[in-house]
């Protein structure tokens, strides 16, 4: 009996490799369906979540317009705050001005109302005097003429 323990001695260690190498193979195959269900799943988010990266891209394009136009309406009203700052001390000059022909404008009406109404215009002749006047006579000779 000697003899038969040691053949199934023998045969263990073999069992135990084919057993172990047909562990690893399920292993081996169990771990490339679950990446390949994880990659399926990773696609299917990835189609599901473009959508929604589209949506955020054209987000992020209003929000850079908008960020522009905001940055050009500041520049305008930059330019506009500093042409009215220069126009100020010229527009207190043009209402001095006003102020001052407002008064010439009071003094002349005033002066204007002081006229008569009518004046009377002095008689005019319609009558031409008419002159004659004659050619002088002259007489002239030249010496040229041997005369």
């Amino acid at each position: 009996m000697m003899m038969g323990a040691t053949m199934t001695d023998a045969r263990r260690p073999l069992h135990l490799a084919v057993m172990v190498g047909a562990s690893t193979a399920l292993y081996a195959v169990s771990i490339a369906g679950v990446t390949a269900i994880q990659s399926n799943n990773d696609q299917t988010l990835m189609l599901r979540q473009s959508p929604a990266e589209a949506a955020v891209a054209r987000l992020r394009e209003g929000h850079d317009r908008l960020e522009a136009a905001i940055d050009r309406a500041t520049d305008d009203y930059g330019r506009a705050a500093s042409g009215y700052d220069a126009l100020a001390p010229q527009l207190t000059d043009m209402e001095a001005s006003l102020e001052q022909l407002s008064g010439r404008v009071t003094t002349v009406s005033g002066a204007a109302r002081a006229l008569p109404g009518r004046v009377s215009m002095p008689a005019v002749s319609r009558t031409v005097p008419t002159t004659t006047s004659s050619k002088p006579k002259t007489r002239a000779t030249t010496a040229a003429s041997g005369k």
